[in-house]
């Protein structure tokens, strides 16, 4: 109950969008009856100046409290650099060949599960830039944070550069609900040459306790971070100079 009550507020938006075109047809009307009435004649304003600037009041409240919400807009970053790292990844080359959602989530407003089957797109808080190169981004930054010295491209490369492994990572989960749940599923490859080494399947839940737009995004940002973190632990531990 305590989470569904912070997440009213996500409700309001549409509430506000219905209120603001009943507000401005209200006041169209209001300023039609002023001006076709006698009470817009000079001699009747100045008899009733007090109704007439109670009324122009009220219309420029309703002016103020109908303006549209301005759209919020989001993006997922990446960890920050380390300090005085020990190791060196110098020798290492790695490929990101794919990154890959569903395409469902490639539209630019955030989506919030109501169950596991409906959804609702939030029109005013919508990702700043293409959700699958915000991801692909996070995912080669972390990499290179995470593995200081290591070289990382995606695709398409530079014909100089010659990767020792290839990473394609296909997300099939990366969603938040109404109840604060935040969730990535993902498959990962990875390939020597044209050998798949190693085949990874990830989940991350995490449980936000205060429920909005701001927090389910960070949810999000950290089960990313966590999917990188697990990529990289297998090149730390499974390669050599």
């Amino acid at each position: 109950m305590k989470n569904n009550r912070h997440f009213l507020k996500f409700y309001c938006i549409r509430v506000l969008n219905w209120l603001s075109s009943v507000r401005a047809s209200f006041i169209y009307s209001l300023f039609e009856s002023i001006a076709s009435s006698p009470f817009a004649s000079y001699i009747e304003l100045r008899k009733k100046p007090v109704k007439f600037l109670l009324i122009l009041l009220i219309a420029l409240t309703l002016c103020d409290c109908g303006r549209s919400k301005e759209t919020q807009f989001y993006l997922l970053t990446p960890i920050s650099p380390q300090k005085n790292s020990r190791n060196s990844y110098n020798h290492l080359q790695i490929g990101v060949d794919e990154v890959s959602i569903p395409d469902y989530m490639k539209k630019p407003q955030l989506m919030i599960h109501q169950t596991p089957h409906h959804l609702t797109l939030e029109e005013f808080n919508q990702w700043a830039g293409a959700l699958d190169k915000n991801i692909t981004l996070v995912l080669t930054t972390n990499l290179s944070t995470l593995m200081p010295g290591v070289v990382v491209q995606t695709s398409p490369w530079n014909n100089k550069f010659h990767p020792d492994y290839h990473l394609q990572v296909m997300i099939s989960q990366f969603e938040i609900d109404i109840h604060g749940n935040s969730i990535l599923r993902a498959e990962y490859f990875i390939y020597r040459k044209e050998e798949l080494i190693y085949k990874g399947n990830a989940y991350y839940h995490i449980k936000v306790p205060l429920i909005s737009i701001e927090t389910l995004v960070q949810s999000m940002n950290t089960n990313l971070t966590h999917l990188t973190e697990e990529i990289a632990r297998f090149f730390i531990k499974n390669t050599t100079k």
